[in-house]
């Protein structure tokens, strides 16, 4: 199981190598594994865009970058 730190890397190293696309590219990977019924898997992308999420936005504006 990944734990928090390790999501947090996951989600900067995603956010690092797709950049603006990063949020398609995990509802993609999200997707195919709802297709292959795959849902603890599912839990984790879930996990992992909810840190993307939080990376991408400014805490001192509150605005999505």
């Amino acid at each position: 199981m990944l734990v928090k730190p390790d999501i947090d890397l996951v989600a900067r190293m995603l956010i690092a190598q797709h950049g603006a696309d990063v949020r398609v590219v995990v509802a993609m990977k999200a997707d195919e594994l709802s297709d292959l019924g795959n849902i603890d898997s599912i839990k984790y992308w879930r996990r992992i865009m909810s840190a993307i999420e939080k990376q991408l936005l400014d805490p001192g504006t509150e605005t999505i970058h």
